[in-house]
């Protein structure tokens, strides 16, 4: 079946987002459908409120890396974890516990539900019919409360920054849970840190999503470059930067990818004001039609020919961070 539409997962910056401070940033969360054909997109979800498992004040309100389990799209914010059937969009459960913070991600696999609370450095591993924490493991192999009490609800918590860790985005290797780290720059094996994916490579560049190709593994970077690994070796086999050498290149940062064959869907973020400016290095000058920066960004990459087939591009008042890719085959 051909690939004809996206969602697309992630959230709208406040107005004084960056003057209210971490943990702050986003007022409204956003999930689009882009249909891949006309670039036209649509919103087909999105909060503007908290609740109960928020703070009380400006809670940070975004979609991020969401996963499909046949028709249940597994959809988190940054504190729960929502199931909707699809098309219709139904809600049909909502999981979130006081370990929950800054969720970047959730991940399905057989009867098990995998959340990166990163604001914890931690991946909560649930019991997906029922919800309940089935494991905590920590991304850096230590005990998950070596830094955080359990007897706090973190969810009521804007920030716990600095991160030790900060994991991103689970995958499995060998029938083994294996997290993505932005601080370490690499992936380890949640069972044994010990063994690990120097995705980096020296560079101070974010890592974030890594999914499978095939028989290897692609991970993203902040500045736009795709990394392919060998999973049996470890080892980086090649780096991609879908601009090449252009001069209309985008500035956002990316993060979110989804693959379909030979075509790689990959996110960009409008860039928002940071305090990590180390993080922005990666900025090019002399860019021509991004120099003012630019808005959210879906760009479709053909690996095959390693040229940039079409950029679609959102507007402010739809999404500006992008946190995940997937695929919609319905009509």
């Amino acid at each position: 079946m051909s690939l004809n539409k996206l969602l697309v997962s992630g959230g709208c910056l406040r107005e004084n987002g960056f003057e209210l401070g971490e943990g702050k940033y986003y007022g409204k969360a956003s999930l689009l459908l882009l249909d891949l054909a006309t670039g036209q997109f649509e919103t087909l979800l999105s909060k503007t409120d908290g609740g109960a498992n928020y703070p009380a004040e400006h809670p940070n309100l975004q979609y991020t890396a969401a996963c499909l389990d046949g028709d249940t799209l597994w959809l988190p914010t940054d504190t729960e974890v929502f199931a909707y059937r699809l098309p219709d969009l139904q809600q049909v459960t909502c999981y979130s516990h006081p370990c929950f913070q800054n969720i970047h991600s959730v991940h399905a696999f057989a009867d098990e539900l995998v959340v990166t609370s990163t604001g914890l450095d931690n991946v909560v591993v649930l019991d997906k019919q029922s919800g309940q924490i089935k494991q905590i493991l920590n991304a850096e192999g230590k005990d998950p409360w070596h830094r955080f009490s359990n007897d706090i609800d973190y969810r009521l918590v804007h920030s716990t920054r600095p991160h030790d860790a900060h994991p991103n985005y689970v995958f499995q290797l060998n029938n083994e849970l294996w997290v993505t780290r932005c601080k370490q720059e690499d992936a380890v094996c949640l069972s044994n840190v010990n063994k690990s994916i120097d995705v980096g490579q020296g560079e101070r560049i974010s890592v974030h999503d890594g999914l499978w190709w095939g028989d290897k593994l692609v991970f993203t970077r902040v500045d736009g470059f795709l990394v392919i690994c060998d999973p049996v070796s470890g080892k980086v086999l090649d780096k991609h930067d879908p601009f090449g050498l252009e001069r209309n290149r985008p500035r956002g940062w990316c993060r979110g990818l989804y693959i379909d064959g030979n075509m790689f869907y990959i996110g960009y973020s409008k860039l928002r004001k940071t305090k990590l400016t180390t993080k922005l290095k990666f900025i090019s000058q002399g860019n021509f039609k991004y120099r003012d920066g630019n808005e959210a960004l879906v760009v479709a990459y053909n690996m095959h020919t390693q040229k940039v087939e079409r950029v679609y591009e959102f507007n402010s008042a739809s999404i500006e961070a992008v946190y995940g890719i997937l695929p919609y085959q319905y009509d």
